[in-house]
């Protein structure tokens, strides 16, 4: 019982908290994608694969930055652990660091069951209680990260100016503008939103468009 008990308090933070970090991790990841997504259709530029993984990792590289200022991030704000070195949050070289060694030891961590890359950044997690005081002061950080979530799913859910003119070029985009009751009632109304907005703004595609459209001009009621 004794050997269990001191084993335990020796036991290196890396290994101790293995899984959690490992996961938060994998969720950051996929929320720097998920966000670069949102960038790329926020800025209505044309989406390749290669520009998805420039735009990923530029997210993942702010996050890493971030996340060396404060040791948080959204996913391990949640799973209860903070990023420590030293016992204070890690600085922007270890948080850069960091982005460039993370997919390596997602890989081999499970199979050597330690972090040996954040070992040799002279990094581990730290756990902090859920609601305790030392959490919240890191909530401002998490917070920051969950409305960049937030504003991804909006640009992504709406459809881009070039997405809107096309679909009202179409057939469905006709029945949307002469209340032909289109088939996606949610499509019509947001593509209508965005090509007036860029009418607006003075896109000469959207005025044209929003000329010939008698729901967009008010002639015609929903």
């Amino acid at each position: 019982m004794s050997d269990a008990l001191f084993s335990s308090e020796v036991e290196p933070a890396d290994t101790r908290y293995l899984w959690r970090l490992w996961f938060a991790d994998v969720l950051d990841l996929a929320t720097s994608a998920w966000v670069g997504w949102g960038v790329l259709r926020m800025v209505d530029v044309e989406r390749t694969g290669g520009s998805l993984v420039v735009a990923g990792v530029v997210t993942w590289l702010l996050l890493s930055l971030a996340s060396g200022l404060s040791g948080w991030t959204l996913w391990r704000g949640l799973v209860g652990l903070r990023l420590v070195a030293d016992g204070s949050a890690p600085g922007v070289a270890r948080g850069l660091g960091r982005a460039f060694v993370v997919p390596v030891d997602l890989a081999i961590s499970p199979f050597l069951q330690r972090r040996y890359l954040d070992r040799l950044l002279k990094v581990q997690p730290e756990a902090v209680a859920l609601l305790s005081k030392r959490w919240q002061r890191g909530l401002g950080w998490q917070v920051f990260w969950l409305v960049m979530v937030l504003g991804a799913v909006w640009f992504i859910v709406m459809p881009t100016r070039r997405e809107a003119v096309t679909y009202l070029k179409r057939l469905d985009g006709w029945r949307c503008c002469h209340a032909k009751t289109p088939p996606s009632a949610f499509k019509c109304s947001t593509s209508l939103w965005r090509a007036r907005g860029a009418a607006e703004s003075g896109d000469a595609q959207a005025q044209a468009i929003m000329a010939d459209c008698p729901r967009a001009s008010g002639t015609l009621e929903p």
